[in-house]
């Protein structure tokens, strides 16, 4: 059936029944009525830790976030990996639990439970053996027959591009938002895919323990410029989406308002409070005392530019991928992570350095060999031309052209 598939060839008409029977073959979460249920999927990337500053802002707009997130495996990092560098974090969850978290909080996240979508996990099973994994009418299904599964409303799509994305071009990454957003349309759920760059790292850290940080940091008002720029445009699109915000901008905004005050932050310590971390760890993490809580590397290296000049590239995928031998990814499903391990940017695309400032730093426990060093060390391209990062792309929406990002917002 699944060569058939590939053979064939899937319409979307057909791509939206064959997920709608994966979605149905199992359970679908069933919440108040009054309550406007919304998510938001990542294809996933270098640095990503967008979930975590959306995810404490957008509750705060009466919007519930049942966010299912899934574990890292090769250079892209987990959700869940991150969330369980933070001690006392409990990922599983009851369903009696997610149901008053939701009522009580607006947002949990937890990893797929139950009986969701079984369907999925048995064509899984077998795409690759029928070499179908890579066959793009399968992977949306996949994909969308779980997140829709969570019994949303709404749902926007954060599609990455770029050399540490999971397409080979930027045409394909469109061609897959463009499924996703068709799929999602075409089940009664308001769409929308957010087309990213993923050549450079999201921020100035790749890492488990080292994102939550950052994350924390963005939600105190210090986030560096795209992980501000990302969240806000994909919390301001659920907001616009569901009536809140006037307009595009209006609802970025709003999004962040929430880390300039306060309340995003409030709102995510609440978040891991419900889901078991302690009070005492609560409060070193609203204050700043990151060295209490968070698991500490044995060794730092720090990384110096070869030259003087501007940053023309920092290369994700070579990042990504050190990050992994270096212990803080997966290689293998089964592989045990260091949460304290990653890389730390101090520059990035964009920015001028003089020869000997330092690029970046390395956090390890004895597993920074000779030949690392030098990939790290080259994953920094040193010219003559500026070349500041733009991070978001364009909007794509159902029976519309894919919009470039400028021209959508300054229209909505």
């Amino acid at each position: 059936m699944l060569m058939a598939f590939c053979l064939q060839g899937l319409t979307t008409k057909e791509t939206v029944t064959l997920t709608k029977s994966m979605m149905n073959s199992g359970t679908v979460q069933q919440w108040d009525p009054s309550w406007k249920m919304v998510d938001k999927h990542s294809t996933g990337g270098v640095g990503d830790k967008v979930t975590f500053p959306l995810v404490a802002a957008v509750p705060l707009f009466g919007l519930k976030m049942p966010m299912v997130a899934g574990r890292g495996l090769g250079h892209t990092g987990g959700t869940a990996d991150k969330l369980e560098a933070i001690p006392g974090f409990k990922i599983s969850l009851t369903e009696e639990h997610m149901m008053r978290t939701l009522r009580d909080v607006g947002c949990y996240i937890t990893t797929q439970f139950g009986n969701i979508a079984p369907a999925d996990q048995t064509l899984y099973s077998i795409r690759d053996v029928t070499s179908t994994v890579c066959y793009a009418p399968l992977v949306c299904s996949s994909i969308m027959s779980k997140k829709l599964a969570e019994g949303i409303g709404s749902l926007v799509l954060d599609v990455k591009s770029g050399v540490a994305s999971t397409t080979e071009s930027h045409e394909q990454a469109e061609w897959l938002a463009r499924m996703m957003v068709d799929i999602g349309h075409g089940m009664g759920v308001n769409t929308t895919a957010v087309l990213t760059e993923m050549h450079t790292p999201i921020g100035y850290t790749i890492g488990n323990s080292l994102e939550i940080i950052e994350s924390l940091e963005c939600m105190k008002g210090n986030g560096p410029a795209d992980l501000n720029k990302i969240v806000a445009v994909q919390g301001g699109m659920l907001l616009y989406d569901g009536g809140i915000a006037d307009t595009l901008e209006q609802g970025e905004e709003m999004i962040l308002k929430t880390f300039r005050n306060g309340t995003a932050l409030d709102k995510f310590l609440e978040i891991l409070g419900n889901q078991g971390v302690e009070k005492e760890t609560l409060e070193l993490l609203r204050t700043g005392k990151y060295e209490e809580v968070f698991a500490k590397p044995t060794y730092i290296q720090r990384i110096f530019a070869h030259q003087s000049g501007y940053i023309e590239k920092v290369d994700a995928m070579a990042l990504g991928t050190a990050t992994v031998l270096l212990g803080g990814g997966r290689q293998l499903a089964g592989d045990k992570i260091d949460f304290a391990v990653g890389i730390k940017l101090l520059r990035t695309k964009g920015d001028k350095v003089q020869k000997g400032d330092i690029l970046a730093e390395v956090h390890h426990n004895g597993q920074l060999t000779t030949m690392l060093q030098t990939r790290i060390k080259e994953a920094f391209l040193i010219g003559e031309n500026e070349a500041p990062i733009r991070r978001v792309l364009s909007i794509v929406k159902p029976n519309a052209p894919t919009v470039d990002y400028e021209v959508y917002r300054s229209q909505h």
